[in-house]
């Protein structure tokens, strides 16, 4: 199981030399709140939640905000009569869509280098051009519409098949798992990874959040890979 945000908050406030006390004043919340909450006892407000997240360096919002500019990528490329952008390179999707951010994501050389970044679990693998990739394409197979679980589901298989996926080198139910969760947990990140860990757990699927685990082969994750060629 991958570490909880208790675990996180407790090992920033280490690195910080911050106490509890400290940590709950400046999260508006009481030190006897914070005891409880760090003792996994306990829960604190959205609001302290919130502000806790952003005293010690959590930033949930780079996961909304990657989605978004996947989405205006998307909507932008089919305005185009883009249908495909298997065979794009980083440099192609960023000067093509005129988005220099796109070129901030992490270059992967090769299928055992995104692989090894994924089963290490100190890089989000999230960050790489591969995966952001991926999910431009989910989205352009959507045509830009919020999904239902069917509609997910149908667009994974879709784009998966498109590009005849070679056989991955390590198989998916072998990389390590965790509360991996993609596009449809970036607006709720903290509930995503509850109902993706729980989904890894018990094997069982949990609507559309299961569809996204790195551990099945209709994922982004498979479709990042599928891009080295």
């Amino acid at each position: 199981m991958g570490t909880n945000i208790v675990e996180t908050i407790q090992s920033r406030l280490e690195s910080m030399g911050m106490s509890q006390a400290q940590f709950a004043e400046c999260v508006s919340a009481t030190p006897a709140q914070m005891s409880i909450f760090l003792r996994e006892k306990g829960t604190l407000s959205i609001e302290a939640l919130n502000k806790s997240l952003d005293l010690v360096g959590i930033n949930l919002s780079v996961y909304s905000k990657r989605n978004d500019l996947a989405k205006e990528v998307a909507s932008f490329l089919l305005s185009k009569n883009v249908t495909s952008i298997d065979n794009w390179t980083k440099t192609d999707l960023s000067l093509f869509t005129q988005k220099q951010s796109i070129s901030l994501l992490f270059d992967v050389k090769d299928e055992e280098d995104y692989i090894e970044m994924e089963r290490s679990g100190i890089i989000d693998i999230e960050s790489t051009f591969p995966y952001f990739k991926a999910l431009v394409s989910y989205y352009m197979s959507l045509n830009c519409q919020k999904p239902t679980a069917s509609q997910a589901k149908q667009a994974l298989i879709s784009i998966m098949s498109n590009t005849n996926p070679k056989e991955p080198s390590i198989t998916f139910d072998k990389i390590a798992v965790g509360a991996a969760v993609g596009a449809v947990a970036f607006a709720t990140p903290i509930l995503g990874a509850v109902l993706a860990a729980a989904s890894l757990a018990t094997n069982k699927q949990v609507g559309a959040f299961s569809l996204f685990a790195k551990t099945l082969q209709n994922s982004l994750f498979a479709k990042g890979v599928n891009f080295f060629k």
